[in-house]
């Protein structure tokens, strides 16, 4: 806040304007042609889309994940198995929920109903281009799905109308098609369905036929090796005539037989470990935590799948925030990374897994080598004793073992065989999607209120930012809060039309209408000055405004004549000197002006007119255009001309240039006892009108204050102003 002249603050233009609550409605009503409009536009707009869109029809299906259903039977095979790490339910749903909106399974939907052929799923459009300048155009309609173009344009339509979500606090996922055909939504959530179940059991399927074929195999080589231990043992069974022995009279047998237990067994361990393993390494990246678990999983397999889930979780998040706030947003850059940093730890776990499971090839290798290493040892510690019964049994615990080994394979290939299907049993339809028998879309009427208050909502947003950002002056309280003035008066709009061949109207114009508002409004100015305490004794008194079509001339004459009025000996002084209005203005035929008396080409009581209603009301015209009018209003021939009018009238008003155009009305307010300024509603700035006021301040010139001209009373906070004066009397 800065000291004025008069003893008041006045604000720095950086103070700037609150819109209040209370503010809201009287903007609301003084831009009501904006909002009016915005609303009909949006409605009419929102209207007449939907009419071209036509109407849509949604289908709707249901699948159920039940991935615990299969993993109990599995146990239930065979104890052998050993315990995995699932995923969660909601890993699991949120997995199969990215599966269903992949592009293979999306183009599978494709080829089976062949929708490039189908003019309702492409909405009419029957080609596209390649590049908005120059591009090429590619038929869409019974287009070349090879084509890139052609395919990704057809997987963008599908997906916009597709929507995949999960059925809250339940095991199902919801899946949902708009189109204008009811027929067409309906088939695709089918086909969509059938393809999910299909493809869920292919892939499970699949991967355990490679166990199988593996493991087929190496059950030959150990039905050749149990083959040669029955022959053996049969020979020699024929050569010492015996059918049957007991072994448990000899501590070696018995040893022997141990033996062969632990040679069975790290062989089983070790043909499990290499299927594993070369399992694990002919398996695409992605389908690793899918390996049989017939051949064993465990926390590395449960860890990569839950990355692999955490993943596809923030690949789903980065494209919804990608739609919504573009790449560049903070939380995209930051999902990028959380995505890029699993890409990099679900490559060292597959890597990890692959190299796991060499290693327990590798040592399941070893420890089979070490066990029949101890077998034959003992085996030729006991075939030196040349002992043919010891053979014979010998001969009969390799059988047994063998034997064994191989059954034991034999059971696990089983295993594998029942695991390709019940993976493929952990999805089943709940529903599928009916044919949608009424419109899933609005009514073009519910479509048109809901553009109607939109519109309204946005206009009414545009109107609050216009008038946060518009500076111009509108309400006299502002102008007093930044000027720290009074308000003299507020004059509102007036305009008098001139009926074809009669007289031109009477100036001043409160002649015309004594009783209208704007008559009113000089005669508060008129009140203002006399009464108040900064101009009860003035005389001179200049008139200016900060721009040119403020109304200045239009105060300075009617104040002068509402102080004629009242027996005010007043004379009304045209200093504008560049551009002239008073001579104009009041039909003065004689131009001969204050510029003539200024030069010494004539005397003041020669240019002085008599206001021919008035008979108190002087006028001085301005006078030929001079030169140089700074210099000559600056002279010593002013201050005398003012002097001489000082002693001769109780008021002196003058009419002076706007004060940010020239230099003139700074050099008429230093003679002068004080200045009013002329204020147009909505015309000035903040900034302009702060800029004049620091001018007068500057040269210690008295400011009695504004006046508040071309009010319009229609406005909201106006209403009732003035009202008094518009009210007739009816007989």
């Amino acid at each position: 806040m800065q000291e004025s002249s008069s003893g008041t603050k006045t604000s720095t233009p950086h103070d700037s304007k609150d819109i209040a609550v209370s503010d809201v409605w009287l903007i609301a009503r003084k831009s009501r042609i904006l909002l009016i409009g915005s609303a009909i536009g949006l409605a009419i707009f929102a209207t007449a889309a939907d009419l071209y869109r036509g109407e849509r029809f949604t289908a709707t299906g249901e699948v159920q994940i039940q991935p615990g259903s299969a993993s109990d039977l599995k146990e239930s095979i065979s104890s052998a198995l050993t315990t995995g790490e699932f995923g969660t339910l909601d890993v699991v749903i949120e997995s199969d929920s990215q599966v269903l909106q992949s592009d293979r399974l999306l183009t599978l939907v494709v080829r089976t109903l062949k929708l490039q052929d189908n003019p309702a799923f492409l909405g009419g459009r029957e080609a596209i281009r390649t590049a908005w300048f120059g591009g090429k155009v590619i038929p869409l309609l019974h287009g070349d799905l090879s084509n890139p173009y052609v395919h990704e344009e057809i997987l963008k339509t599908l997906r916009k109308h597709l929507t995949i979500a999960r059925v809250p606090r339940t095991q199902m996922i919801s899946i949902s098609y708009s189109s204008p055909s009811p027929q067409l939504s309906a088939n695709i959530v089918n086909t969509l369905e059938s393809q999910f179940i299909e493809n869920n059991f292919i892939a499970h399927y699949g991967t355990t036929q490679q166990v199988t074929k593996w493991l087929t195999g190496q059950i030959d080589d150990l039905r050749t090796i149990v083959q040669n231990s029955q022959d053996r043992m049969v020979d020699l069974q024929k050569k010492l005539g015996i059918s049957a022995l007991d072994p448990t009279h000899n501590q070696f047998i018995q040893e022997i037989t141990s033996l062969e237990k632990g040679v069975a067994d790290a062989t089983e361990e070790r043909v499990m470990a290499d299927a594993r393993y070369q399992i694990l390494q002919s398996l695409p990246p992605d389908q690793i935590e899918d390996s049989p678990t017939a051949l064993g999983t465990d926390g590395p397999i449960g860890l990569l799948a839950n990355l692999r889930a955490q993943r596809a979780a923030a690949v789903a998040e980065l494209s919804r925030l990608q739609q919504i706030y573009g790449p560049n947003h903070p939380q995209v850059k930051q999902l990028n990374a959380q995505s890029h940093a699993l890409d990099l730890e679900i490559s060292k776990q597959e890597e990890r897994i692959i190299n796991q499971a060499k290693d327990v090839s590798g040592i399941a290798a070893t420890a089979e080598n070490q066990a029949k290493g101890m077998r034959e040892n003992k085996i030729q510690d006991l075939f030196g004793k040349r002992d043919d019964i010891v053979t014979y049994e010998l001969l009969a615990q390799e059988y047994e073992s063998n034997r064994h080994m191989y059954e034991s394979i034999l059971a696990r290939l089983r295993e594998a065989a029942v695991d390709a299907g019940l993976d493929a049993a952990d999805i089943s339809v709940v529903d599928l999607a009916s044919l949608p028998a009424t419109p899933s879309s609005l009514s073009p009427a519910a479509v048109g209120l809901i553009g109607l208050f939109f519109g309204a909502f946005g206009g009414m947003t545009v109107a609050l930012l216009l008038e946060k950002m518009d500076t111009r002056l509108r309400d006299s309280e502002d102008i007093q809060d930044l000027l720290g003035l009074p308000s003299l008066s507020m004059i509102p709009q007036a305009s008098w039309k001139t009926e074809p061949g009669g007289e031109p109207p009477e100036s001043p114009e409160l002649l015309r209408d004594p009783n209208s508002a704007f008559s009113e409004g000089f005669r508060v100015l008129r009140t203002s000055i006399q009464l108040s305490s900064t101009s009860r004794l003035s005389k001179v008194i200049a008139i200016t405004s900060c721009q040119p079509s403020e109304g200045k001339s239009t105060v300075a004459t009617n104040m002068a004549a509402a102080l004629a009025q009242v027996g005010k000996k007043v004379v009304l002084v045209d200093t504008d000197m560049r551009r002239p209005s008073l001579a104009g203005r009041l039909g003065l035929a004689d131009r001969r002006g204050l510029s003539e008396v200024l030069t010494g080409f004539y005397t003041l009581d020669e240019v002085t007119k008599t206001h021919k209603t008035l008979a108190t009301l002087d006028l001085i015209p301005s006078g030929i255009r001079p030169p140089l009018p700074a210099e000559l209003l600056g002279s010593e021939q002013m201050t005398e001309v003012l002097q001489q009018l000082r002693e001769r009238y109780d008021y002196v008003i003058l009419d002076s240039p706007p004060t940010l155009s020239v230099t003139d009305p700074t050099i008429i307010a230093s003679k002068s006892d004080g200045v009013i300024l002329v204020i147009r509603q909505g015309f000035c700035t903040r900034r302009m009108v702060l800029h004049v006021a620091r001018v007068f301040r500057d040269l210690d010139v008295k400011i009695y204050g504004f006046v508040f001209n071309g009010v319009d009373a229609s406005l909201p906070e106006y209403y009732g102003y003035h009202g008094y004066y518009s009210y007739e009397d009816k007989p």
